[in-house]
């Protein structure tokens, strides 16, 4: 089990009664913002969303454990420790959870989203309760962008704080091992946070075509055959996204955190050319 996830049990395990999910997912922004530890190295990231501060991986995990037996679903959207017993979380992170549960848990839920809307503006953006800052709007590019490493909240946030409308995902097969970046739940994901997906797969390279990429020129001689078959081939679908690109801020989505070692960079170029746009990659 995660640390991330123990953490989540020994909130419910403090806070002694039922938990609602708005709750929990507020007091765990608030151990990862204003603690020593934050929650540990793999703690959750949080993205603005209806009310606040929100972690799609959070959510997704507690249904794990809710299934798994560790926690029981109460009434009205409640988590409570349920029938397993709660595994060990470390000492320091144990007692930086106590304190934060004693500060908010007799706390009212209106009261608590008012300091941490105050305390984190920026988390208000696409607020049903109170909007504090209005969202970002990129200016005109050819934004680029991986999640390799990333949460997909760290990745949406990135996308929400740049202000990119559009995600253009050009992967050949958009499979992914890690939550939120199948095709299917990131085309949802973005869209409950107005951010239009489109999925062009003949720009994308296949999987066996990047097999034993040990060295740069091993990606080199990829891109190169990339430039001179599919970016030929495929013109189309690169007009089509220069039109993307040109409608609203949008950004071109892979799996590689580096560009060198993408083909996006190389698809990028290409819709500079046309857009005369010069080419951001979100690093």
């Amino acid at each position: 089990m995660f640390t991330r996830q123990k953490i989540l049990l020994t909130l419910l395990r403090f806070a002694d009664r039922p938990v609602s999910r708005m709750e929990l997912t507020k007091w765990s922004f608030v151990l990862k913002n204003e603690s020593c530890f934050r929650g540990g190295d793999s703690f959750y990231d949080f993205l603005p969303y209806h009310y606040g501060p929100f972690s799609f991986s959070l959510y997704q995990e507690m249904d794990k454990l809710v299934a798994q037996g560790y926690v029981a679903q109460g009434d009205d959207s409640h988590w409570l420790p349920g029938r397993i017993a709660l595994p060990a979380l470390e000492k320091n992170l144990s007692q930086e959870v106590r304190v934060v549960v004693q500060r908010l848990k007799n706390r009212h839920i209106d009261n608590l989203l008012d300091e941490i809307y105050t305390k984190f503006p920026e988390y208000t953006v696409n607020s049903k309760y109170r909007r504090l800052e209005s969202r970002k709007v990129a200016v005109p590019a050819v934004y680029t962008s991986g999640y390799e490493g990333m949460s997909i909240d760290g990745f949406l946030n990135r996308l929400i704080t740049t202000g990119i409308k559009h995600l253009i995902d050009v992967r050949r097969n958009p499979i992914a091992r890690r939550y939120g970046f199948h095709r299917s739940t990131l085309k949802r994901l973005c869209e409950s946070l107005d951010i239009a997906y489109t999925h062009l797969p003949e720009l994308g390279i296949p999987s066996e075509m990047r097999q034993s990429l040990d060295t740069q020129d091993d990606y080199e001689s990829l891109f190169a055959l990339y430039r001179k078959s599919t970016l030929v081939d495929e013109i189309r679908a690169v007009e089509r996204v220069s039109e993307l690109v040109r409608e609203s801020p949008s950004v071109l989505v892979c799996m590689e955190a580096q560009p060198k070692c993408c083909h996006r960079s190389h698809l990028a170029f290409d819709v500079s050319k046309q857009t005369k746009l010069k080419v951001d990659h979100l690093i």
